[in-house]
């Protein structure tokens, strides 16, 4: 497989949204936004992973950036209140305490509080899974490394074995987290600690979210029938192939795709539009 078994198009395409959109999704979306999560302020990627190494960093990592990613308008306020849950539960000094609990029920009991003091309802049954459970699985990561951060551990599990299956089954177990937030958060550490290439070739469509962008922009890159609809762990295994075929990283094709459909695109309507202007030079007018 190599370049040219692509038509140029196709590779303009991708090489363009893996370039500088890439670099725009990360200095101007992601990397501000952890840092804000983790307490510094215009941070390095450098200074983001240290801090991730915490395990207290890490889950106000989570709650901030992941956890909520797809409740639309509500997002922030309970990103807002599962944060206040945790400074009230417990410190990055004392959270070794609290890690080693036999399960996180005082940190939900601590949510509901804080979601009522805030005038929201807390909805068990739909936010109880994943703030538990998130913390549940930093306690579970704490008994085998005394550290319990959930970034750490997918580090470390990529660096031991190559593989991210466990670690993407795992987390996708957690109640309310689906495989979209989860492919979302293993393919940010993995980005972050630069071990995209050392992920064995199997595993890499558990670092391929699919979102909106992504399938509407699959015709554009897949020189295949019906791309748009294939379910999403075949679609991301195909971007995965044509992105390596063009010779870029599939993970930052998958950032700058995103970075490309939200703040260029922005509406369906333009997308076929700018796409030929990436691709063509034609004017966007």
């Amino acid at each position: 497989m190599n370049q040219l078994d692509l038509r140029p198009e196709c590779v303009r395409l991708i090489k363009a949204l893996s370039g500088d959109r890439a670099d725009r999704f990360v200095e101007s979306s992601l990397l501000p936004a952890l840092g804000k999560a983790v307490g510094i302020k215009d941070p390095s990627i450098e200074e983001v992973l240290e801090e991730l190494q915490s395990g207290y960093k890490c889950l106000c990592a989570v709650f901030a950036h992941y956890a909520f990613a797809r409740r639309g308008k509500d997002r922030n306020h309970l990103s807002e209140i599962a944060l206040e849950a945790l400074k009230r539960t417990t410190s990055e000094d004392e959270f070794g305490l609290f890690l080693s609990r036999s399960d996180a029920s005082v940190l939900w009991d601590n949510f509901v509080v804080v979601a009522k003091e805030m005038g929201h309802k807390p909805m068990e049954q739909l936010n109880r899974g994943v703030v538990a459970g998130m913390a549940e699985l930093a306690q579970e990561i704490f008994e085998i490394d005394q550290r319990g951060s959930i970034a750490a551990w997918i580090i470390d599990g990529i660096r031991k074995t190559g593989r991210l299956e466990p670690q993407f089954f795992r987390i996708v177990d957690v109640r309310g987290v689906g495989p979209k937030l989860t492919s979302l958060l293993l393919r940010d550490i993995v980005h972050l600690s630069g071990l995209e290439n050392s992920v064995e070739t199997a595993d890499r469509i558990y670092i391929q979210p699919i979102d909106k962008w992504i399938r509407l922009l699959a015709p554009y890159v897949i020189d295949e029938e019906d791309a748009d609809s294939y379910a999403d762990w075949i679609l991301a295994g195909k971007i995965f192939k044509y992105a390596r075929r063009a010779g870029v990283s599939p993970v930052r094709f998958n950032m700058g795709a995103t970075w490309f459909g939200m703040r260029e695109v922005r509406v369906q309507e333009n997308l076929e539009r700018l796409v030929n202007h990436l691709v063509s030079g034609k004017p966007t007018s």
